[in-house]
Order: structure tokens, then C-alpha cells, then sequence
């Protein structure tokens, strides 16, 4: 079990509304289709690659963004807090201007968690999207911030919000203006506007409804991601169990 997973809601019907109405909506950059790929069916590559992942090779599909490509979700919850994290698959990370394939590799499992303190109307709400192995910050009302985090410009339609996903390796931002990740100060993520939109909310599954829901290792090599149900993956990843600074 992973840490956290005993408040785990395992009976969404209660909060199936909730988790669709705050279904972030995600806005590719305008050369993801040329360059690498949108997010696809997790559980059609499992059920293909899932008992020798040797067979699974670089892929750079589907160039075309599907409406209906399935969001999963999670969701826990204890006295204060209602926890929601929004998981897509894509079938390859490919970051721009790597040289010699520097931070390639098979499958990418990105993220954005809700955290809604309180009454799910009217209390503080933190979203944390994945952003390579950290998290970026985006909050409601935006003076709402969690120790260690600084929040920033942020859009939302009602309670939904808006995440530009970097070309190639997917990181999450909270606006196309955002300060991108860097390696080696040479190598930057890159944001766009203009490019396609995807409303997550379409398509939501369950993710221990799926056929990998008790997989717990990498999508692929030794390189590739660890699955959701991973221990690396608990509850507190993003961010420790800590209160937000109102």
C-alpha cells in the first residue's frame, strides 16, 4: 500500500461529480503532432507490452490529438482535504534540442492533483502539475500557497484549470508565459499558445478499474516511468502533507 492509501476513495460514485467538474483542461504546443505525440490509451499499451515490455519501442504516436483519449484518476480523502490527481499516458517523452537522445525515453506518465481544503465550493484550492521531478503551483484564490512553492499566473474557466503542456516531454505549466525547466541551462522545455486543447473531463477512468491497477513497475525500460500504483507515486509526491498558507 502506499503511503496515504488508506483514506484512498475507492467508491467514487460520491464524488464522481467533483472530480469531473475540476477535470483540468490541457493546451499542447502548436508542433506537438510533428514532433513527438498526445496522450493515448494506457491500458490498450499494457494489455500489448505489459507482460514483456522488451517489445515496446520508441513511439512516436498518435500525432493527431483524440478528444476521447482517457483521463485516469485517483482520488483521497480525510477530514480536511479532498485529493484529486488527473493521470495521462503518453507513449513517448522527447525533449526539444537534446543532443544524442539527452532526455528521451519510452512512456511518460504526467499528472495534475486538486487539493480542495474544506468545503469543495467555497475553500482554498491548490492544483500541483508534474513538471519534470518537480511540481508547478497554481491556486485559487491566488494569495493560497503551500510551504516551498511560490504560486503563479494562473487561468481557470469556473473551477477548471488551465495547463500548456511543453512540446515533447509534456511538463506542466500553469501559463505558456511560464519560466521553463532547463537542463544543463542550455536544453529549455518550450511553451506555446495556439496549439491543440484537450478537455480531460471527457473520458475520465477510474484508475484501479484499469488492467494495470496492481502493476506497480516501468512502463518500459529501465529508463521509463514508474507506474502510477508505484510507491514513488503515493499520495504526497508532488508535495508533503502540509496545510496551505492562506
Amino acid at each position: 500500500m502506499r503511503p496515504g492509501d488508506e483514506c484512498l476513495v475507492e467508491n467514487l460514485d460520491s464524488i464522481d461529480g467533483i472530480v469531473k467538474a475540476y477535470a483540468p483542461t490541457l493546451h499542447f504546443h502548436h508542433r506537438e503532432g510533428d514532433f513527438c505525440c498526445y496522450p493515448s490509451d494506457a491500458q490498450e499499451v499494457y494489455r500489448e507490452f505489459g507482460a514483456d515490455w522488451s517489445a515496446f519501442t520508441r513511439d512516436l504516436t498518435p500525432d493527431i490529438l483524440d478528444p476521447q483519449a482517457p483521463c485516469y484518476f485517483e482520488a483521497w480523502q480525510d477530514d480536511n482535504m479532498l485529493q484529486i490527481r488527473y493521470w495521462f499516458w503518453y507513449r513517448f517523452n522527447r525533449f526539444p534540442g537534446g543532443v544524442f537522445g539527452l532526455g528521451d525515453h519510452l512512456g511518460d506518465w504526467e499528472h495534475v492533483e486538486i487539493r480542495l481544503y474544506g468545503h469543495p465550493e467555497d475553500g482554498p484550492k491548490v492544483w500541483l502539475l508534474s513538471n519534470h521531478l518537480a511540481a508547478r503551483l497554481s491556486s485559487f484564490p491566488s494569495s493560497v500557497s503551500l510551504p516551498g512553492f511560490e504560486p503563479e499566473d494562473s487561468t481557470f474557466t469556473v473551477n477548471r484549470v488551465h495547463v500548456w503542456v511543453a512540446l515533447g516531454s509534456h511538463a506542466n505549466y500553469p501559463s505558456p508565459n511560464s519560466r521553463p525547466y532547463c537542463y544543463a541551462h542550455v536544453f529549455c522545455d518550450q511553451l506555446t499558445g495556439g496549439g491543440e486543447t484537450w478537455d480531460t473531463g471527457a473520458n475520465l477512468v477510474p484508475l484501479h478499474s484499469t488492467n494495470f491497477a496492481v502493476f506497480t513497475g516501468r512502463w518500459g525500460d529501465k529508463k521509463a516511468p514508474r507506474s502510477p500504483t508505484n510507491n514513488y507515486n503515493n499520495r504526497w509526491r508532488s508535495a508533503p502533507d502540509i496545510m496551505p498558507i492562506v
